[in-house]
């Protein structure tokens, strides 16, 4: 009996001191009480070229990028922002410090996901490629302002409004769209 509780209070003894160097571990990596420091982020975007852009903010230089394997200095700005450009992707990227007593020791970079083709975001604005659904598209178009003029007047057809950018295949498609529109209304 007397053996077990020596055992149970080593026990108790050794997990107290282990979480109080736990917690000794946390308050030095979080910046001082007093002190009001801007979180900083890190962020790692994919490029258009296969490459990766690598951004921060809210850092104090200097600081060192690590990539698992290597370490390189980082150029920070008075701001404490930074943007980088590498070519490996799939990388963990870590902000480290250079000095001991720098807030935010180190910093793992968030990985954004790729955008997609179909986000507005990544779509340019250039007219769409000719394919079947644009000739689709602007047949539908074409008939749907073909009908009301058709019913209208049979004399006169309505004209494209070039200022809007399409494809060749839409306003082949449109063309036809009114066409058909006035076949059908004027028929006799």
């Amino acid at each position: 009996m007397f053996r077990t509780t020596r055992r149970v209070r080593r026990v108790a003894v050794t997990t107290l001191v282990a979480s109080s160097f736990a917690l000794g571990g946390a308050a030095f990596l979080a910046p001082t009480a007093g002190a009001a420091v801007p979180a900083a982020s890190c962020t790692v975007t994919p490029g258009p070229t296969g490459s990766v852009v690598i951004t921060g903010e809210g850092f104090t230089a200097p600081r060192k990028l690590n990539d698992g394997e290597s370490t390189q200095p980082l150029n920070v700005d008075a701001n404490g922002n930074f943007r980088e450009t590498r070519f490996q992707k799939n990388v963990n990227y870590t902000v480290l410090a250079v000095n001991e007593d720098q807030n935010f020791i180190f910093v793992n970079c968030k990985v954004l996901a790729k955008p997609s083709p179909d986000s507005p975001t990544s779509k340019p604005n250039k007219p769409p490629q000719n394919s079947q659904a644009d000739f689709r598209q602007g047949f539908k178009d074409g008939f749907g302002v073909g009908r009301p003029a058709a019913l209208k007047s049979c004399d006169g057809r309505p004209q494209a409004d070039k200022s809007q950018q399409h494809s060749d295949s839409y306003w082949k498609g449109w063309n036809q769209g009114v066409g058909a529109a006035f076949r059908q209304a004027c028929k006799g």
